[in-house]
């Protein structure tokens, strides 16, 4: 045993790593490497589509031409896509869909311990605290049911973050300046991962900043925060300067037919506290925290009156945990840009983070008891083999063959269309999947027709001495431009009845249908990468005045 405890103490960064790894693959292990067959979700087909652009020489896809048959889906616009060129790159050396999601996923759950263990030490906790953190957090039923149930791929990449956020406010509240733009750096790896989970963790801020402004203005850490929070916007420009474009040009289905309003996404108080005592697999009507996070609310709010330095987090934590709850009045905001959260239990991401920081701290010194302390990574440890278990028992409709896997439907977007045009009908794609470019024959000649990745080339001539439309099998978003002879760009329009492309042309020649990004979208890159330049300034003169 001492032998063991003198190997840990010289060797205590390597073993941890270690650890975290075998414990991110032993956590996909029962679901996802099931012989011959895998749980399924749907996002897994963004990464078949960043795959297939980058053999096409595409490396920054706006437009997702693997979606809807060919007909271009904008998932590049608006679902980031910076942290799948992992598994993207895999798939293109040779990897099948299912082994490159496999690494990824591992990769997720590694890269989450190891920044809420980083975070910890940042938080100064001692190496059994940061640890506890990290496997709260990394292990805590919420998350799990988002990477195994859910896999909601972009949601569970942010959540990596989300306990980064937590401490740096805390730091920032003590008026501990160093590494502020760490808050920058979390909110735009949030950002480029899952814009709703930017949207919620900005509430949170908001409400921790109002919540501790004196402090934060007596700290002098008022400035920092303000600070943080416009460079995490120049990095996101590139992202929210091309959305805004678009929803400022297109009324799309997110907007026109919502797939949730908030007040019908709620459950009974009571019905929460009993999913999460029993673990229970997600479902819409099953959605909860867990046993274990539950637990260290329950003994976090019970401790209120005792924990002086951390009540805004803790009544952040109750309060978040009530909103997802019928109490809350949704109705209220159903027709609200804070609808766009659409599901309230998207909120249990953050009381997670909370709850497993305030365990982690432990201000009752009760990790300083081994038995506590191993009972609570039991407790972890059992909590996800038997929701692993349940799963597989629960949901095993959902497993398909691996030869189902690695041949994606390209029709299937998500449940919400949400970023179809208003006009779109999907359902009517799906009983017409067939492409073809509609024209009127008597007002014009289309010949040598030609489909490739992203571009429909024809030759015309019309046959009257009006313009004659034409309309492209491409669903609308602004940057479709139509080529003329190589040289000349006319403007494009969407068909107001279907919303697809179309153009009208007058004469004779050869046009080139094809997205192009808009000058919107290139200053948007440029705001983004300056952003970056100054965070990379910022960090070099933080670190030198660090040395001096």
């Amino acid at each position: 045993m001492q032998r063991l405890k003198y190997f840990y103490k010289r060797h205590a960064l390597t073993v941890t790593l270690l650890f975290f790894g075998l414990l991110s693959i032993a956590m996909v292990a029962i679901v996802y490497l099931q012989p011959n067959k895998i749980l399924s979700g749907s996002d897994y087909h963004r990464i078949e589509n960043l795959a297939l652009s980058i053999k096409q020489g595409e490396w920054f896809p706006r437009i997702s031409y693997f979606f809807i048959g060919g007909r271009g889906y904008a998932a590049g616009l608006f679902y980031p896509d910076a942290f799948l060129y992992l598994p993207a790159i895999l798939r293109v050396v040779g990897l099948s869909i299912k082994e490159s999601f496999i690494v990824f996923a591992i990769a997720i759950n590694f890269s989450t311990f190891l920044i809420t263990y980083i975070s910890g030490k940042l938080a100064d906790f001692n190496k059994k605290q940061a640890l506890i953190f990290s496997l709260m957090y990394g292990l805590s039923i919420y998350r799990f049911a988002d990477l195994v149930n859910r896999q909601a791929i972009g949601e569970v990449i942010a959540l990596t973050f989300f306990p980064l956020m937590i401490v740096m406010l805390t730091r920032l509240k003590k008026g501990e300046h160093r590494y502020w733009y760490l808050l920058s750096i979390g909110m735009a790896a949030i950002g480029y991962s899952h814009m709703i989970s930017v949207e919620i963790m900005g509430i949170v801020i908001i409400i921790y900043t109002l919540l501790n402004l004196k402090r934060f203005y007596q700290n002098k850490s008022l400035k920092y925060l303000i600070a943080a929070g416009l460079l995490a916007i120049g990095l996101l420009g590139r992202y929210f300067l091309a959305v805004g474009e678009q929803m400022a040009t297109t009324i799309f289905q997110v907007t026109a037919q919502p797939l949730a309003f908030l007040s019908d996404r709620t459950l009974p108080f009571k019905d929460i506290v009993v999913n999460s005592l029993t673990n229970a697999v997600f479902h819409a009507n099953t959605v909860n925290v867990g046993i274990t996070i539950l637990l260290g609310l329950g003994i976090a709010c019970g401790l209120f009156y005792y924990s002086k330095n951390d009540r805004d987090l803790i009544g952040i934590a109750l309060g978040l945990f009530i909103a997802t709850t019928s109490i809350m009045p949704w109705h209220l905001l159903d027709h609200t840009i804070i609808n766009t959260i659409q599901f309230p239990w998207r909120f249990f991401a953050i009381i997670t983070a909370i709850v497993s920081y305030l365990v982690a701290k432990d201000e009752c010194h009760l990790l300083k008891n081994k038995y506590y302390f191993y009972l609570l990574i039991l407790l972890l440890g059992a909590g996800n083999v038997i929701y692993s278990t349940n799963s597989i028992q629960n949901q095993s409709w959902r497993f398909r063959t691996n030869a189902a896997y690695n041949t994606p439907n390209p029709y299937y977007i998500g449940a919400g269309h949400e970023y179809l045009p208003a006009q779109t009908d999907y359902q009517k794609i799906l009983r017409h999947k067939k492409q073809v470019i509609k024209y009127q024959p008597h007002k014009i000649k289309i010949t040598n027709v030609r489909h490739t990745w992203g571009r429909y080339q024809f030759d015309f001539r019309t046959l009257t001495d009006q313009k004659a439309v034409v309309e492209v099998p491409f669903i609308y978003y602004k940057g479709y431009v139509a080529e003329l002879n190589h040289h000349q760009r006319l403007p494009m329009q969407m068909n107001k009845r279907t919303g697809l492309t179309q153009v009208a042309l007058k004469g004779t020649g050869r046009i080139t249908v094809y997205y192009r990004t808009t000058t919107i979208q290139r200053i948007g890159t440029v705001i983004s990468l300056l952003s970056f330049g100054m965070l990379i300034i910022i960090i070099y003169k933080e670190k030198r005045r660090a040395t001096k």
